[in-house]
């Protein structure tokens, strides 16, 4: 029998090369194009042997018998314009991820504002740690894994649930596909100012996705999160597990250091220690909810604890790359005021000596549309120096005026990295903070280092 071929539009991106490596894995034929070809998902993709073509050109086109299309491909792409003039067999990736790996696997999905991907990685590792091959598809690059993407053996699948809508042709959120058995709800705050109006609209797309799932499936979240609390409101007919912090639920965790590198873990009546390399409270509440969903499969919380004290984390996500005496270089994923607070938090709890210069850049459309504004001010309160990236000159304005003396503006990457590291004293600690690659400044910083 021919082997079925699939040809993705958007291949590049974390979660459509994720798509590939997991078509590939299950036998089929899979080749792609996308306009921004760059590491390591290429990389990923090539060593697999996966064809891609750069850009949307009508005559590469191959014969498929599916055309997946990425979120990010839209009306006017000539690629795409092509196909509909064809009448292809189009499927949006949520959809394609369903009907081909998902529909016969027990689901469990991680949604939420922050922490999707770390969560999904901190789950899919306590498998892995305990040599259970379960499947998971990681928006990012886990360092206890080879590949971001995985089909397993076993019956269960681990996602990153992104609230983010599905294709030009299905603006539903993509976690609607997933069908979870057990769903983790982080937090919910605004975002995607692009495709939704108000947080009543992101309370809406959970709403749909909590009242598609069956009486037995499970959800996971925080007792303090009040959004969370006005969509589980609006309707829920699945189990609910909750947590909280300070021993005010049944599950919860304390902190034993003040950053978190250490905590004391209660889950009913089992309790224990972690001693880990992240740090944190937001990492404590991933962790929290990854033994929950764990603990539903048979995983004991002395097994999570143990394969989470030798996690190594994801990729840009609080990712040291140089660690000296004396210096410090970081890179964060942070892309919304609270995200960024608590990371910076998280930081000045840990490096309580160190000097911390903040390099962020706004890259987002809700970061650049202005709504947090105000609140992402107040958000870097525990850096030392800001460093801001801004391109609208008025938005760049109000953020430099807001605190004159540590607020600088980045025009150039090549002349800030000169000068962030002209002004390294005794203990300094740089975090670079964006959803990008930043104009490759980490990198132009340890190069003049």
């Amino acid at each position: 029998m021919a082997k079925e071929k699939i040809h993705i539009l958007g291949i590049c991106g974390t979660f459509m090369g994720g798509l590939a490596i997991l078509g590939k894995e299950a036998g089929l034929e899979i080749s792609g194009c996308d306009s921004n070809i760059y590491p390591p998902m290429s990389e990923h993709l090539f060593e697999m042997g996966i064809e891609i073509n750069s850009g949307y050109n009508p005559s590469d086109l191959p014969k498929a018998d599916f055309y997946v299309i990425g979120n990010a491909i839209s009306r006017g792409n000539p690629a795409l314009e092509e196909l509909l003039n064809r009448k292809a067999n189009l499927i949006s990736g949520p959809q394609w991820l369903y009907n081909f790996v998902l529909k016969n696997k027990k689901v469990i999905a991680a949604s939420g504002t922050h922490g999707k991907t770390t969560t999904t990685a901190m789950i899919a590792w306590i498998f892995e740690y305990l040599k259970i091959d379960v499947g998971y598809l990681i928006a990012g690059k886990p360092k206890d894994f080879k590949k971001s993407a995985r089909k397993g053996s076993e019956d269960i699948f681990i996602i990153e649930a992104d609230e983010y809508d599905t294709a030009f042709f299905d603006k539903r959120s993509k976690f609607i596909h997933y069908k979870p058995d057990t769903l983790i709800v982080n937090n919910i705050e605004f975002d995607h100012a692009d495709i939704f109006k108000d947080i009543t609209d992101i309370h809406k797309e959970f709403h749909n996705l909590i009242r598609s799932m069956p009486e037995e499936a499970q959800i996971i979240f925080p007792t303090e999160d009040l959004n969370i609390a006005k969509v589980l409101n609006m309707g829920c007919w699945s189990k609910q597990e909750s947590y909280s912090i300070n021993g005010k639920a049944q599950n919860n965790y304390t902190a034993i250091s003040s950053d978190y590198s250490k905590i004391r873990f209660k889950t009913d009546t089992d309790e224990g220690e972690l001693n880990w390399k992240m740090f944190g409270e937001y990492n404590a509440r991933n962790a929290m909810s990854a033994i929950l969903a764990a603990r539903r499969y048979g995983v004991t919380l002395t097994q999570s604890l143990e394969a989470l004290s030798h996690f190594k984390g994801v990729a840009k996500r609080q990712d040291i790359l140089i660690e000296e005496e004396n210096i410090i270089v970081m890179e964060d994923f942070a892309h919304h005021p609270t995200a960024i607070q608590m990371t910076l938090s998280g930081l000045r709890n840990r490096y309580k000596d160190h000097k911390i210069i903040a390099a962020i850049e706004l890259r987002s459309n809700t970061m650049k549309s202005g709504h947090h504004d105000d609140v992402l001010i107040k958000a870097t309160k525990e850096a030392d120096k800001v460093y801001w990236k801004i391109e609208d000159k008025k938005q760049l304005d109000k953020f430099l005026d807001s605190d004159i003396s540590r607020s600088k503006p980045i025009q150039s990457v090549e002349e800030t990295s000169n000068e962030i590291v002209q002004g390294i004293e005794k203990k300094t600690l740089i975090v670079v903070i964006s959803n990008a690659d930043f104009d490759g400044l980490s990198q132009k910083i340890i190069n003049k280092l």
